[in-house]
Order: C-alpha cells, then sequence, then structure tokens
C-alpha cells in the first residue's frame, strides 16, 4: 500500500492533558523548587519595619504680587503635586537627614551600602590595573542607597494625602526617621516660601524706587509745561466756543442778504457795497477764532497727555506700595501648606518578609512555571509519544501497540525476550495476539505464504523481540512459521532462544551447508522454526543479495504459511533495502519516547515507492500508565485473566 500524506491534524483538549500528566514529575520537581525557594525566601529575609506618617499637602498659589507677571505658580495640579513628591526624595533633603541623624554610622545604611560582587570585581586583575573601569564601581552615595532602598512615598488616590514611609530593622528607629524626614521637608517648606517673600520684596522695592522718580518727573513736566503755556484754566479739548457759532450764523445771515440785493441793485450799489464790508468782516473774526481755538486744543491735548502719564505713574506706585506691604506682612506670619495628619509611630508587626505573599507567588510561579517547562519538554522531545504521531502527523498506518511487559511476566518467562506464553493471559501477550491478527487481516488477500520483513529506524527499539513473540503467536494459531535471524551484524535471537550460532544463514547461502542441519524446528516447543544467522560474515550486504538467498526464501514459502526476518536497523545499513525486495510486507518498530519521529519519516523516503510493502507502525515498550488515555483501544487490560466461573 502507498504512504498516505499526513492529514491536518486537529490539536484537542485531550493532547494538554496528555502532556501534564506525562510530565507530571517535571510539574511537581519546579513546583516544589519553587515552594522552596519561596519559604528559604521568606526564612532568610531580613526582617524589616515600615513606619508610615500620612501628610496633607494643599495647592497654594503664593500671593506675593497682584500681577500675574511676577512669581506665578503653575496652576496645574498634576505637575503641582508630581513636584512635591520629587521634592521629598530630594538628595539635598536625604542628605540632611542622614547628616544630623548620623546616618552615615547606622549598620543598616552600611550593609546596604556594601556590594560583594563589586568588591570582587575591583580586586581582579583586569579592572585593577584599568582605573577608568573602576570608576564605573564605585560605590553609590548614601543618599542614593536611602531614597532607592529605605525611603517610600505612596500617594492616596483621589486625595492630597501622601504617605511618607521609612523601612529599618528597628521600628523605633524607623518611626523616628519618618518623624524627621517629615519635619525637614516642611521645614525646607516654609524657607523655600519664605525665600519666595523676600525675594518678591526687594523687587517690589526696587520698582518702588523707579516708579518714585518717574512720579516725580511726571508732575514736574506738567507743571513746566503749564508755565510755559501760561495755562491759569485748565483748557478742554471738547469745550464748545459760542463766538464762533454766532459768528457763523451772521455770516449766512449777512450772505443772505445779500444774495437778495444782488437780485436788485449792481455791484456798485452802496447798499451791497455795504453788505460785502460786513461778509469780509465776519470772514476775518472767523479764521482768527478757529486759529485760536486750534492753537488751544493742541495745548489741550499736550496738557492732558502729561496728566495721565503723572496719574498712572501715581496709580502704580501706591499698588505697589500697598503690595510691599502685604509682602512684609505674610513674610513675618508665612504658614506651611503641609499639615501632619498621622505621625509614625513604632509599627507593630514587620513589614518584610511576607510570609503569605511570597508563599502565594512561590504557588503561583511553581504552577505556571511548571506547566511551562512541561510543554517546553514536550516541544523538545521529537520522540514517538501517543498514536496520532503516527497516523495523523507522520500519515503512517499503527498496527499495533506492545506494552511494557510486567515483573511478573518476566519472572514467569524463561528470558526477558521472550514474553509471549500460549498458557498465559497478560496484557503484553495479548497486544502481541492483537498485532498478529491485524497482520492476517491485512495479509488475507495474499494467497500463499507471506513473508514479512520486521526492521526497526535505530537499534535496542525491540524489532527482534517482537520478531521473537510474533513468531510464537502465529504458531499458537496452527500456522507454520519460520523465523530467520536475518540481522547479520549484531543477531540476538539465539542467545534468546539459548542456542548457538554457528550454522546458520550464512553457513547456508555460503558453505552450502544442507538445510536440515542449519534449521532448529519446532525451537523450545513453541511451535515454529528459527534459522539463526550462522557464522561472522565480512560482506553480509552481498550475502544477502544473492541468489542463493532468493532461492532459500522461494523454497522456503512452499513449505511454512508465514516467513519472519528480523532485520538490521534500516538507518544503519543497506541490508534492509536488499531484503525488502523478497517481503511481501514491512514492519516498522518504533519505541516509544525513544524513537524519533524524524527517523520514520526517513522511512517515506526510504520505502515509500516499494509497491506499497510498508504495511505500518508498531510502537514498542509503552508505559502501562498510558492504558486509559490514549491507548486502552489497542491492547488488552486483563481481561480473562481471572479464570472462568466454573
Amino acid at each position: 500500500m502507498a504512504v498516505a500524506a499526513p492529514p491536518d491534524y486537529e490539536v484537542h483538549l485531550r493532547d494538554y492533558l496528555y502532556v501534564l500528566r506525562k510530565r507530571r514529575l517535571a510539574i511537581a520537581f519546579f513546583f516544589l523548587s519553587a515552594l522552596a525557594a519561596g519559604i528559604s525566601l521568606t526564612l532568610f529575609e531580613k526582617v524589616l519595619y515600615r513606619a508610615t506618617s500620612a501628610i496633607l499637602i494643599e495647592k497654594e498659589n503664593p500671593n506675593v504680587v497682584d500681577f500675574k507677571e511676577v512669581m506665578a505658580l503653575d496652576a496645574s495640579e498634576t505637575e503641582y503635586y508630581q513636584t512635591q513628591y520629587q521634592m521629598l526624595k530630594s538628595r539635598s533633603l536625604i542628605r540632611n537627614l542622614i547628616k544630623q541623624e548620623g546616618l552615615a554610622a547606622d549598620p543598616y545604611l552600611a550593609s546596604l551600602e556594601k556590594g560583594k560582587l563589586r568588591d570582587w570585581l575591583k580586586d581582579q586583575f583586569l579592572i585593577s590595573s584599568l582605573p577608568r573601569l573602576r570608576t564605573f564601581l564605585a560605590a553609590p552615595a548614601l543618599e542614593d542607597i536611602f531614597i532607592r532602598k529605605m525611603l517610600k512615598v505612596d500617594p492616596i488616590r483621589n486625595s492630597r494625602l501622601v504617605e511618607v514611609s521609612v523601612l529599618h530593622p528597628d521600628p523605633k528607629r524607623s518611626a523616628e526617621l519618618t518623624n524627621r524626614l517629615v519635619a525637614f521637608f516642611i521645614q525646607r517648606n516654609l524657607e523655600d516660601r519664605f525665600m519666595i517673600s523676600k525675594q518678591a520684596t526687594g523687587l517690589i522695592s526696587n520698582q518702588l524706587v523707579e516708579l518714585k522718580d518717574r512720579v516725580g518727573a511726571a508732575e514736574r513736566n506738567l507743571q513746566k509745561y503749564k508755565e510755559e503755556q501760561g495755562l491759569v484754566n485748565i483748557p478742554s479739548i471738547h469745550e464748545d466756543n459760542k463766538f464762533l457759532q454766532d459768528a457763523k450764523l451772521e455770516l449766512l445771515k449777512s450772505q443772505a442778504e445779500e444774495a437778495k440785493l444782488a437780485k436788485r441793485y449792481l455791484p456798485e450799489h452802496p447798499k451791497r457795497i455795504h453788505i460785502n464790508s460786513q461778509i469780509e468782516g465776519l470772514r476775518t473774526k472767523l479764521e482768527s477764532e478757529e486759529k485760536r481755538i486750534l492753537a488751544s486744543s493742541r495745548a489741550a491735548l499736550q496738557y492732558q497727555e502729561l496728566e495721565r502719564e503723572a496719574e498712572s505713574a501715581q496709580q502704580i506706585y501706591k499698588s505697589l506700595l500697598k503690595r510691599l506691604q502685604e509682602t512684609a506682612s505674610e513674610a513675618k506670619t508665612q504658614a506651611s501648606n503641609v499639615i501632619v495628619v498621622d505621625r509614625a509611630g513604632p509599627p507593630p508587626r514587620p513589614y518584610k518578609p511576607k510570609p503569605v505573599v511570597n508563599l502565594l507567588m512561590a504557588i503561583f510561579i511553581g504552577a505556571v512555571g511548571g506547566v511551562c517547562l512541561a510543554f517546553f519538554l514536550e516541544y523538545l522531545d521529537s520522540s514517538v509519544k501517543i498514536p496520532e504521531d503516527v497516523e495523523k502527523g507522520l500519515g503512517l498506518d499503527l498496527f499495533g501497540v506492545i506494552p511494557q511487559a510486567g515483573m511478573r511476566e518476566l519472572r514467569n518467562s524463561k528470558n526477558k525476550e521472550l514474553f509471549f506464553d500460549p498458557a498465559q493471559r497478560s496484557p503484553a501477550a495479548e497486544s502481541v495476539r492483537a498485532l498478529r491478527t491485524a497482520l492476517l487481516f491485512k495479509l488475507r488477500h495474499s494467497p500463499g505464504c507471506r513473508a514479512l520483513l520486521i526492521t526497526s529506524p535505530n537499534p535496542d527499539e525491540g524489532k527482534t523481540t517482537i520478531a521473537l513473540n510474533l513468531a510464537a503467536a502465529f504458531a499458537q494459531n496452527h500456522l507454520k512459521v519460520a523465523l530467520i535471524d536475518a540481522d547479520l551484524r549484531k543477531p540476538k535471537i539465539h542467545k534468546a532462544l539459548g542456542v548457538n550460532s554457528d550454522g546458520g544463514l550464512t553457513d547456508l547461502l555460503e558453505k552450502q551447508t544442507p538445510f536440515q542441519q542449519v534449521l532448529h524446528a519446532d525451537i523450545g516447543g513453541l511451535g515454529f522454526d528459527f534459522l539463526s544467522c550462522g557464522s561472522a560474515s565480512h560482506h553480509p550486504t552481498e550475502i544477502l543479495g544473492s541468489k542463493e538467498m532468493k532461492d532459500l526464501l522461494e523454497n522456503l514459502k512452499k513449505s511454512y504459511d508465514i516467513i519472519l526476518m528480523d532485520s538490521p536497523p534500516y538507518l544503519a545499513v543497506a541490508d534492509v533495502a536488499v531484503l525488502s525486495e523478497y517481503a511481501q510486507a514491512i514492519i516498522v518498530i518504533a519505541r516509544y519516547h525513544c524513537t524519533d519521529k524524524r527517523h520514520l519519516k526517513d522511512l517515506k523516503r526510504r520505502f515509500g515507492n516499494n509497491d506499497g510493502k510498508v504495511l505500518g507502525v508498531v510502537i514498542n515498550q509503552v508505559s502501562v500508565r498510558e492504558k486509559d488515555y490514549y491507548y486502552h483501544q489497542y491492547y488488552y487490560y486483563g481481561y480473562g485473566n481471572s479464570k472462568p466461573e466454573k
């Protein structure tokens, strides 16, 4: 039969459960290791206490100057509070705490400063000879260690409260350091605010001096202009001129009268001469008055500009003078916007270690890591494990599954290779009977003798054991069976049957020894005939491919129903390719959790086009613990072990 292409393999949940069950020892080892690590960490971790003080930070804009141009604080609440949190971790603040509290001599802080790996690297020849590399191994500053290892600043969500904590092995010392740090922070906050007020006061004072000079100069310019222009009364741009209005009205009347007279009299008439004289006089007066008004308007405009400048300087001066007084008052009564809500006290129980958290984390990491390790090991394992590896993964037929023989079966058998006993009903024996039945059913359409070639990809995969027990099973079915040890390189069947290998196949083919002298008929009462490998040969491939071998098998087919040939591994030598020409079917033995699936894929390349002789694969030495999972339908599990009731 031709080897079919493997169909798409659908992963089932059962496959994952199978992996977890099979790798349970690895999962248990990883889980127990993680659990032991968590317990060890809890037992050997240094005991630390965490004293916590809660403080309230109010966002306040320092109202130093009324205009926004001077010393304005960003009103963004997020940025303001983030700035305050970082100020709690500032190096200058922590440096002041270390100095005031004498933390440079604190044993715990000193232990954090030490680095065994760093000190060891410094002593190495390569690093010690290069000063530039030693600079990268310099010990960190104490304030950096304190900020990174001992200080905790935790804002409380949706509030303006902040929890400030210090870790220390001594609970009282932890509380003292926390309270001192908060006190230093409040003091620094007050100092910063006072400094801002002081700087603002100096700025306002300098501006007042300048404004005072500007006010005096503006007033002097205004007075000088009044004196130069001789302004007794303050002119106004919007003042109405009644004389100018009356003159314009009189001019209009005269012009109307002159128009009437022009209709009745000549230009030389005395009346027209008189009225024209009046018109000219009014025009002269109007021009003179308009010039006077324009000169007065210019003087009023200049005066108002000087007056506005003087008034503006006076208003700014008064405003700054008032702000200076307020700033001086605020500097004397400056209050902090940081309030201590809860002072830190000695904690009653340690902060570290956390036994429950460590234990839960160890359990979680152990369980998850164990499962991941199981699937990783399964991914790395490319050996044959389940029937789907053969049937779906490789597209080959699975003919049978041979379980591991139990201790009782091995103890009752004469040797470890032959576990098939016609008188006993065991899982291993029943699996051989099932394999025999499957082969007979497969070969039912082949008339006459059937020559079967049994091989495996690699040595020690159980092909010899399967061939020996399968021969006994065929013999129990009242078939005439011949077992030939065709492995001329490392023969084993004669040892299992307890006979001498001298006088066998090679002697029959090379030395023309009579067939009856080398054949072991009904060997050991097992019901089949056995032909050993014979004497050692230096060219086994040529012997197996000779005409004598072909003639021998043709003669045997006339006398036997089944001929089983145990051959060498097909990946090792070319003998299997030669023997496959004489066989009607090839049976490949794969060892459970040993045979690589890649080696079975190579089976297609070697025998895929050999007239469909590859019947399928037999998985050997399957663990009995798989019986309830993947292999329950393949072999016998004790049904019929008990004796029938009478």
